[in-house]
């Protein structure tokens, strides 16, 4: 795959093998939060209060925020939630929730589990080419480009920049993006790839890139 064909891949398997080829670009953690991003994008698809609280618990865990035994709790109470994935009718709504239920618990699994989420995920959605091209999307948020790695200054960790991608974070609001772009050029940075990134017009999401590097998350 060269940087082009990455940057257009409307295919999230195509774009998830590629980046495991790469060491590190895919973290449990960061494929973990790439399921929750998918599950989060059908959220109204997800009938079950118990099924939106196993993405929430997976999310805390992707974080070291919740155990194991919370997940395994989330997940006994979720799996029989209700939905139909195995309807004859793949437009109904039985059928979209089951999916959409699916999506929400493989989220809790282990990576092998993750991509399915995504594929439940698309399934779910009204129009699942457009799902999948946008899953992408928020992949390359949180992987980043695996062909122009980023060099990420540590004198760029500004107290200012860390507030502003903590509170990012936290409340999953993106839109302070351009203004981290100011506090990180204020700081010194110059990567134009970087800067770029926080004045696009996203998504992100959770374990973008960029608000990782000021976080020192991986």
């Amino acid at each position: 795959m060269t940087e082009a064909e990455w940057l257009a891949c409307e295919d999230p398997e195509k774009l998830v093998n590629r980046a495991h080829r790469k060491k590190n670009l895919l973290t449990d953690r960061k494929f973990r939060l790439f399921a929750v991003a998918c599950a989060r994008a059908v959220w109204p698809r997800i009938a079950s209060d118990n099924g939106r609280t196993a993405v929430e618990v997976a999310e805390r865990y992707a974080d070291d925020s919740a155990t194991s035994h919370e997940v395994a709790v989330v997940l006994a109470a979720a799996i029989p939630s209700g939905g139909d994935e195995d309807s004859d009718d793949e437009t109904s709504d039985d059928y979209k929730a089951g999916h959409a239920l699916s999506a929400a618990v493989c989220t809790c699994f282990e990576r092998k589990h993750f991509l399915y989420a995504a594929t439940s995920a698309a399934t779910a959605a009204s129009d699942p080419q457009r799902a999948r091209a946008g899953q992408c999307v928020m992949l390359r948020d949180i992987v980043g480009n695996p062909f122009r790695p980023a060099a990420f200054s540590p004198s760029w960790r500004t107290s200012t920049a860390i507030t502003l991608a903590a509170q990012m974070y936290e409340s999953r609001d993106f839109g302070a993006m351009p203004i981290l772009a100011d506090a990180l050029q204020d700081a010194g940075c110059d990567n134009a790839d970087v800067l770029d990134h926080c004045r696009s017009d996203g998504p992100h999401v959770r374990g973008c890139w960029v608000v990782d590097l000021v976080l020192g998350k991986e």
